[in-house]
């Protein structure tokens, strides 16, 4: 990952291009998986984490959308417990794995949020980080999510808020390992792509529509460009 950091500005910016043309194929590919690992995933995990560990409780917790598993990883050091993680791209899935041989209580499996492998109430809690506006069907994901959680689990949805100003990207995009000299042009990109198609608070909370879900909250988290939306199970 030190190598694509040096690597030729023109070459990085060729591979933000492909990321951004390929943002609507949900899974990323290969040389995604390792930019976005490199570069973007730290700042979101910085973001998620105490958002998510704050809103759930229990020790068996699923990740829909889990990536690397930075996040993953995180949580189930945080309840002492078990983490799963599921994700429908093979080179995140394994690079799940390679982190999960560092750590106890995670592992990954290739899935979709639409269909997930796993029982009626079998985790205490179900998070999914900026990976909604990535399903094809936000609707049936969260449904699956509700499926699989037990009744008075928690689910905690943190993504991306679509209504976000570019300044207040900008602002995240500095936290981030995206070099100085590209960070203009990552934010352009995302602007179009990843915030372009992220639900604002309205849409969000729609989708909760005539889910088994109480106590339904949808909140930004302060001045960050993200939403948090949490939920009990019936």
């Amino acid at each position: 990952m030190d190598g694509l950091l040096a690597a030729d500005p023109e070459t990085s910016s060729g591979l933000f291009r492909r990321m951004s043309e390929g943002v609507c194929r949900r899974a990323f590919s290969s040389p995604e998986a390792v930019l976005y690992e490199a570069t973007i995933a730290p700042a979101v995990a910085r973001v998620v984490v105490p958002a998510v560990r704050s809103r759930i409780n229990g020790s068996r917790a699923l990740d829909v959308g889990c990536g690397g598993g930075l996040v993953a990883s995180a949580i189930a050091g945080a309840i002492a417990g078990t983490v799963l993680g599921v994700d429908p791209s093979r080179s995140q899935v394994k690079r799940f794995s390679r982190r999960a041989r560092k750590s106890t209580g995670v592992w990954a499996v290739r899935a979709r949020a639409e269909a997930l492998p796993f029982c009626r109430d079998e985790f205490d809690a179900v998070f999914s980080s900026c990976a909604w506006k990535h399903w094809p069907d936000p609707k049936l994901g969260l449904a699956e999510c509700v499926r699989v959680t037990r009744p008075g689990g928690d689910l905690v949805i943190v993504e991306l808020d679509g209504a976000s100003s570019e300044e207040e990207f900008r602002q995240f995009a500095r936290t981030s390992r995206v070099p100085p000299g590209l960070r203009s042009a990552y934010v352009r990109f995302a602007m179009r792509t990843v915030v372009g198609v992220a639900p604002d608070a309205p849409t969000l909370r729609r989708s909760f529509d005539g889910l088994a879900v109480t106590s339904l909250s949808v909140d930004r988290l302060g001045a960050l460009p993200f939403l948090v939306a949490a939920a009990t199970v019936v």
